[in-house]
């Protein structure tokens, strides 16, 4: 039996705060992944993508959960700043978990294509940052502009490029954006390369 009186109350708050965690957890989703890039199931756990050179690969659904606990005086003493305490630790806990998932994930994926880039003895942070660049290849958003490859990184790691992006001279900064006018371009060829495979239906029509 439950402890409380008001059992549709009941419904109503957990329909109210579940509500809240998932619109709190869509708004950190969306801070890692563009909402453009992410898809609902509707039923399953498995999907299967398609072949690459890299081979076939199948994923699955990984479950995320955080426990948390209400105190009894909290909620007789209606201590209800205790609520959003408890909401903001699962909310916290829950991305903590998505983005360990994430972050593996992508690992996962450019250790079995290669794409990885080693920091070796006496390398500096920017000649990394560069090597990096130089392998990424960079696409084109819905607008038809080139999208800039994304860098994530821990905060001390990522102060530290930043120190050593600036302390570089002009040539390299030059290199740099070299390397992003190049990338750009190809991209453009790519996209252009990929749009004449898909003549205007009034081209096709006169076929």
């Amino acid at each position: 039996m439950t402890p409380f009186r008001y059992r549709s109350g009941i419904k109503e708050f957990n329909e109210a705060f579940t509500k809240q965690v998932a619109a709190e957890l869509q708004k950190r989703r969306d801070e890692l992944i563009s909402p453009r890039n992410a898809q609902k199931f509707q039923h399953g756990r498995m999907w299967k993508t398609k072949p690459t050179e890299h081979g076939d690969d199948a994923g699955e659904m990984q479950a995320h959960s955080f426990e948390f606990l209400s105190h009894f005086n909290d909620i007789v003493n209606h201590d209800l700043t205790k609520f959003v305490e408890a909401r903001n630790r699962l909310v916290e806990g829950l991305t903590t978990q998505f983005q360990a998932s994430l972050y593996q994930t992508i690992s996962q994926s450019t250790e079995k294509s290669g794409n990885t880039v080693v920091v070796g003895p006496g390398q500096s942070p920017a000649e990394a940052f560069l090597a990096a660049l130089e392998m990424i290849e960079f696409g084109i958003d819905e607008n038809g502009q080139v999208s800039l490859p994304q860098f994530h990184m821990g905060r001390e790691r990522f102060e530290k490029t930043i120190a050593d992006l600036e302390a570089q001279g002009p040539e390299f900064t030059e290199r740099i954006e070299q390397v992003k006018a190049e990338k750009s371009e190809l991209a453009r060829q790519r996209e252009s390369e990929r749009h004449a495979k898909f003549p205007p239906a009034w081209e096709r029509d006169s076929l």
